[in-house]
């Protein structure tokens, strides 16, 4: 029998080798099977979910904003925002320059935007709907629309720094729009997208989806004819005196409601972009200043009340100049006075007879009043940005500071704060919180958080008999015979004061009041026997006029609450909101 050939050593070799290597990668195949089923199992399974399985946001939709009778400050439309995939897009060239041309973009930027390793960028956001319909019919392959909602303001400037504005993604930027944003904003939902290997969507999963609740709707205290009124009457007060900045409040006394806030200048927060910071601020709240005589009624009210003067006692006020502190300071005034009553030193607003009343008081209790106003503290109404106002502590007070503090000066408030104070004496002696609010509604219209619903009571700073019998007498003296005339009205009462006062300038490197820059300011209410609105009116810096400085709160700031009162109440006599109460 022959025997076999003696299979060469090199071959076993080999074949040792190949056995090796086969059972290497098949070692390695079953480390990396297990490693993939076992240790890794997750992660894979959840990168397979999030190719097969997307995770989209259910848009939700800002409440509106609504003034008092219902009509719509602030809403949400809906518009379209173009989108694109970069990854899809097969001609970047050709696609970015219909893009630039219906858009009006630059070529260049949307290059840049498609060129982005991503599968989503936005291209342009809340286009017209006329851009919406070109993009549509271009057909772009890797362009989209997307549903969003746009705030827009039907009023244009009406209110505008009440209600403020949003950014593009509608979060509260300023105004009320800001100090509401939680209101406003609701909460976005979500559901979960089946998509096949081309990223086409074929299914949802109605078990993951969470509904989008839409923010809630609030309904000011501001009434949109009367609003109208307020910044018509503003804004000619500012083309006749051509002040730097002005203001304008309308309040109910009765609830401390807000029927009216404006500023100048102003602007449309549709065009936010187009306004300056400073027409876009709301001075009513945050801008401070020394009151001047503004604030005389109210420390004699409250003198009134502790007793310490009375109405018809008689004071010489040294004929317009009153040397204190060993002549060290002349306090003067813009009329030459002798003897005057309390009651008269309001009328004419004499600053030596005021001065002889803060003597009188003394520090502590003058300073006690200003508290009891509130003055130096925040009102707490529902808009951001408020100021505090100065109220110096006594310790920090000089010796003249209790003269000039009792004729408006060394203490700031805010416009706000101003007109709070007076309707207490409209009202009958009562400090109300301001209200800028009067009810919140879900997207169904059901009323929700009550606690808006009643004005709130701070304190009673003067009693009603004094309130009533004594100061507004005096006030409806200083408007028929005093130094508010041009605040008279043939078919209303009105009582009122007027107020001036020079601003702190720096002259080198001190502060100086100016002779020539003012803040001339009037505040009234009516009708007197039973006050429906009080208005408070301020100029900043009125301009000179026929070569001569016109500042004086009774020239410049009278007639427009002249006709604010009395386009006001004749509209609340005849208009919708008050038929009820002119029958009763």
């Amino acid at each position: 029998m022959q025997k076999s050939e003696t299979i060469p050593k090199s071959f076993k070799i080999r074949a040792n080798i190949l056995c090796i290597c086969i059972f290497v990668i098949f070692a390695a195949l079953l480390y990396q099977l297990i490693r993939i089923q076992l240790f890794d199992h997750k992660k894979y399974s959840t990168l397979a979910f999030s190719q097969q399985f997307k995770k989209q946001g259910i848009p939700t939709r800002r409440g509106n904003v609504f003034d008092r009778r219902g009509k719509p400050l602030a809403k949400s439309i809906q518009v379209s925002s173009v989108f694109a995939d970069p990854l899809s897009i097969e001609d970047t060239g050709k696609t970015a320059k219909v893009l630039s041309n219906v858009l009006g973009l630059k070529k260049a930027d949307v290059v840049n935007l498609l060129n982005k390793k991503k599968r989503f960028v936005w291209i342009k956001r809340r286009i017209s709907d006329e851009q919406a319909d070109v993009v549509s019919q271009f057909n772009l392959k890797g362009i989209g629309l997307r549903q969003e909602h746009k705030r827009v303001y039907p009023y244009e400037t009406l209110c505008s720094q009440v209600l403020g504005f949003t950014d593009v993604d509608e979060n509260g930027i300023e105004g009320i729009e800001k100090s509401l944003n939680h209101i406003f904003s609701g909460s976005k939902g979500s559901k979960v997208v089946e998509k096949d290997g081309f990223q086409h969507q074929f299914a949802t999963l109605k078990e993951k989806t969470v509904s989008a609740k839409y923010g809630n709707s609030v309904y000011l205290t501001i009434d949109c004819e009367v609003q109208k009124i307020v910044e018509e009457e503003l804004e000619k007060a500012c083309q006749q005196w051509n002040p730097n900045s002005a203001i304008a409040i309308a309040m109910d006394p009765s609830t401390g409601e807000v029927l009216a806030m404006a500023n100048y200048p102003t602007f449309d927060p549709n065009f936010v972009c187009d306004s300056k910071a400073e027409e876009r601020r709301n001075r009513a709240i945050t801008d401070c200043f020394e009151p001047g005589s503004l604030i005389k009624p109210l420390i004699v009210s409250a003198a009134l009340d502790s007793g310490l003067v009375k109405e018809d006692e008689i004071l010489f006020c040294y004929n317009g100049a009153y040397p204190v502190n060993g002549g060290r300071r002349v306090i003067r005034d813009s009329h030459s006075y002798g003897n005057l009553s309390v009651a008269e030193i309001i009328v004419h607003s004499s600053n030596i007879g005021m001065a002889q009343l803060g003597q009188r008081i003394k520090k502590d209790k003058l300073h006690r009043y200003l508290d009891d106003f509130a003055f130096g503290k925040k009102t707490g109404i529902s808009l951001p940005g408020e100021a505090k106002g100065i109220v110096w502590p006594v310790k920090r007070w000089s010796v003249d500071s209790e003269m000039s503090i009792s004729y408006g000066y060394e203490t700031t408030v805010t416009p706000i704060q101003m007109v709070t104070a007076f309707c207490s004496i409209a009202n009958g002696g009562t400090l109300l919180k301001p209200r800028i609010i009067s009810k919140i509604t879900d997207y169904s219209g059901k009323r929700v958080k009550k606690k808006y619903d009643t004005p709130r009571r701070i304190r009673r700073v003067i009693s009603p008999e004094i309130a009533r019998k004594v100061m507004s007498p005096i006030l409806e003296d200083v408007v028929n015979e005093g130094t508010g005339k041009k605040a008279n009205l043939s078919m209303y009462r009105v009582a009122g004061k007027t107020g001036t006062a020079q601003k702190l300038i720096m002259v080198g490197d001190e502060m100086e009041y100016s002779k020539k820059h003012h803040i001339g300011s009037f505040v009234g209410f009516a009708p007197a026997e039973e006050p429906k609105i009080c208005v408070l009116v301020s100029l900043n810096e009125p301009k000179k006029k026929d070569d001569k400085y016109i500042y004086y709160g009774g020239s410049v700031a009278a007639p427009a609450v002249s006709k604010i009162i009395e386009k006001t109440l004749n509209y609340m006599e005849f208009g919708p909101q008050y038929v009820q109460l002119a029958q009763k």
